[in-house]
């Protein structure tokens, strides 16, 4: 299997990154998301979506990781989307996802880690409904989603359902994040009424959702890395001392290239992870974990490099390293560190 882009997706990348560099605000980056069609690239076209792949999907990730993109692509469409797809209900994903794939919904998913547990609570509603009780911390963009969608435990196990976000009984508060490009929020819920809309499958569907996340992450990271990769390569290039460019020094040149190898290794098992959701769900698994290892070493390793090789400047306000730098370090510990994914990779070597 060749770890490589097609040509149609380094037209999507090339497309997506010179659109990103012409924006700034984050409500400039979801118009520009929403003009280029990207929030229905993962859907299938039953559901309103353009009926791309995982891999697609991957290339848009990356290139949002690049930017640092303030828009809730990875909160609507990957959480939130991919988990109605694939644990929701044929009745929800025929209602929702066409909504959601056209950006005129947006959705946050309330669950813990993994995704098939929750610290919500349901009890038995009127006919189709359940009535959600608990709060759930660090809800990405949760605070200004219309949509949630809420994984609970209910007395005969896991449950999945929708509720508007400002349905009665839901309490929605911004918590204050070190990255403060990926907005999180306490969600509170009593006695709010919600619809069921679990499949048949659910907790499978949870855990092929989660595998997505994490690959989508993943690849978020690997953007965000090699941006800080070309950042330092060309300040290595102009910044002078003792009348040479710091790139000729050795040291300098080591740290660049033990980033790069990083990078392109935690590139690889992205690919490799975009592509294994067309082989088997237990591939798709392993290959999330790898990634995201990988991932999350490359991205806080070149963060940190960066910063050293710009020295003080590059830890100002005035300079956008220390944003890589906090999405690098938040994004490291949501949805499990590399701890918790090593040990899936182990427990694969061994079974």
């Amino acid at each position: 299997m060749p770890l490589e882009l097609t040509v149609e997706q380094r037209d999507l990348e090339s497309s997506l990154r010179s659109s990103l560099a012409r924006t700034s605000a984050g409500e400039d980056v979801w118009s520009a998301l929403l003009e280029m069609g990207l929030t229905e690239v993962p859907f299938p076209e039953t559901y309103g979506g353009a009926g791309f792949t995982l891999k697609d999907t991957a290339v848009v990730m990356a290139e949002l990781g690049r930017s640092l993109g303030a828009a809730p692509y990875f909160s609507s469409v990957i959480l939130a989307g991919f988990t109605l797809l694939h644990a929701g209900s044929e009745a929800a994903r025929a209602q929702h996802l066409p909504t959601i794939a056209d950006g005129s919904v947006t959705a946050a998913l309330v669950t813990g880690y993994p995704f098939a547990t929750s610290t919500i609570t349901a009890s038995v509603g009127v006919g189709d409904t359940i009535v959600l009780d608990g709060a759930q911390e660090a809800v990405v963009a949760g605070a200004d989603a219309d949509l949630l969608v809420v994984v609970a435990e209910g007395p005969s196990g896991t449950e999945l359902a929708v509720i508007d976000g400002d349905a009665g009984g839901v309490v929605r508060t911004a918590r204050e994040s070190l990255d403060f490009t990926r907005p999180l929020a306490r969600i509170e819920f009593t006695g709010a009424v919600a619809q069921r809309i679990g499949g048949d499958d659910l907790v499978a569907g949870l855990a092929k959702a989660q595998a997505i996340a994490i690959t989508a992450l993943a690849a978020e990271q690997v953007g965000a890395a090699r941006a800080c990769l070309e950042m330092s390569v060309e300040y290595a290039k102009t910044r002078q001392q003792f009348g040479r460019a710091i790139g000729s020094f050795q040291s300098i040149k080591h740290r660049l290239t033990d980033m790069l190898v990083a990078i392109e290794l935690a590139e690889a098992a992205v690919l490799d992870a975009a592509e294994a959701d067309t082989r088997s769900d237990n591939e798709l698994f392993v290959a999330a974990a790898t990634a995201r290892v990988l991932a999350s070493r490359a991205a806080t390793f070149a963060a940190e490099e960066s910063v050293q090789i710009h020295g003080g400047i590059g830890f100002t306000w005035e300079h956008p390293l220390h944003r890589y730098f906090r999405r690098a370090k938040t994004s490291e510990l949501l949805f499990g560190n590399t701890t918790v994914h090593a040990e899936t990779v182990a427990a694969a070597l061994v079974s």
